[in-house]
């Protein structure tokens, strides 16, 4: 699970960057360009949050899980020994 987290906050990280670095790249005017980041910088927010929220209701069903009890186990017959 940690690897799995791990990673897509490195993919959307990598995504970010890469998408920052085309914006500073187009030939465009500052003002445009700022809005165009700040945007970017929302999206980004707004990801990060939903990743978020979505991680803790992951975890919060995995611990539910964990605390239920477990299921009864059958008594196992004795074997007895026979007497020869």
């Amino acid at each position: 699970m940690k690897d799995l987290i791990k990673g897509a906050a490195l993919f959307i990280g990598g995504a970010m960057v890469g998408a920052a670095a085309a914006l500073l790249m187009a030939p465009k005017k500052g003002e445009e360009l700022r809005q165009d980041l700040v945007d970017l910088a929302e999206e980004a927010k707004k990801r990060a949050q939903d990743y978020c929220e979505q991680v803790k209701q992951n975890l919060a069903e995995m611990n539910a899980a964990a605390e239920e009890p477990a299921p009864a186990k059958k008594p196992q017959a004795k074997r007895q020994k026979k007497e020869a």
